[in-house]
């Protein structure tokens, strides 16, 4: 029976030497300690993600859908429609310069008959 015992002691020894082996020294412990704290003074609280929840809402809100842009990028103008715009206000630029010009020289040949037309009326009159 002693020998039973002493297997059993002996069993028990390599046990306690094991669980000795894989527990940590107090130092350790500390330095876990330390670093879980650090790890619970950088997490957010409950509050602070709810805050970040409704922040992220807001801005999901606001924002507009694939939908709606696909819908605006099929309404506006391309490159092509641009130019053919531009093309046609220059055409019709040119024709209101042409025109103004036209009146220019309109208004220059008015001006001329009309200052011919004073010079008869002041000849006849100096006539009479």
């Amino acid at each position: 029976m002693d020998e039973k015992v002493y297997d059993l002691l002996e069993k028990l020894y390599i046990e306690v030497q094991e669980v000795k082996a894989n527990m940590g020294t107090k130092a350790e412990l500390q330095e876990l300690g330390s670093e879980l704290q650090e790890v619970k003074d950088t997490m957010a609280t409950k509050a602070e993600l709810q805050e970040l929840r409704s922040e992220l809402q807001e801005v999901k809100d606001t924002m507009a859908t694939k939908a709606e842009l696909q819908e605006i990028k099929n309404t506006m103008a391309t490159k092509e429609d641009l130019e053919l715009v531009v093309e046609e206000l220059k055409t019709e630029i040119q024709s209101v310069y042409d025109e103004v010009k036209e009146l220019r020289n309109d208004f220059n040949i008015l001006e001329i008959v009309t200052t011919k037309s004073a010079l008869d009326i002041a000849k006849l009159k100096a006539v009479r």
